[in-house]
């Protein structure tokens, strides 16, 4: 079967992404222009919410492409300068490198980060040892990652905690009443 051109490049946009999430990215990428255009100080807020979604994201799909479109377009549209773009690049390489290099561990140790956290969840039966735990953890995470990548790893590792359950909950029947918990062995809870 032959593929038009197209198929073959909404398919090859954004890599393995979902397609609602090339669909939302292409969404906002053409609102961002008209709302630039009526609030600039609503659209820098809108900007900066969309690349923490693009890193939120970094469990399903590589989270730097989509970035790039949005600094691209940040420029584009006027909501800064090439030559602004370049003096923070030459000031500020060093955090960007680091940055990219920790989006790009989210992405592609998403299967450690989700081992480690459920490792945390299941071993541990105490709710306060688990919060110190967790705690503990963010703190760690804190002290390597800067603040907008630990968001990105605890909204990636609460996605991958709902792909879990999603896996486990669509496996019972269909039938199956969500409030009836009789199924549930009262020794693990």
């Amino acid at each position: 079967m032959e593929m038009s051109y197209g198929r073959a490049l909404w398919r090859n946009f954004l890599g393995q992404s979902p397609d609602w999430y090339k669909l939302a990215l292409i969404i906002v990428l053409i609102v961002n222009p008209l709302v630039f255009h009526l609030n600039p100080f609503i659209a820098g807020w809108m900007l900066v919410v969309e690349f923490i979604f693009t890193l939120a994201m970094a469990l399903k799909c590589y989270p730097l492409l989509p970035g790039g479109l949005l600094a691209i377009e940040a420029v584009m549209i006027g909501m800064t300068s090439p030559e602004h773009v370049r003096e923070e690049i030459a000031s500020n390489l060093e955090v960007l490198l680091l940055l990219m290099f920790m989006v790009a561990g989210i992405y592609f140790m998403k299967q450690l980060l989700l081992f480690i956290f459920t490792r945390l969840l299941l071993g541990i039966r105490s709710k306060m040892l688990l919060s110190l735990s967790f705690c503990l953890a963010a703190a760690f995470l804190s002290a390597f990652l800067d603040a907008l990548t630990v968001v990105a790893v605890v909204i990636s590792v609460a996605v991958g905690f709902y792909g879990i359950y999603h896996r486990v909950a669509s496996a019972r029947p269909d039938d199956n009443d969500i409030l009836d918990d009789s199924h549930i062995d009262p020794a693990l809870s």
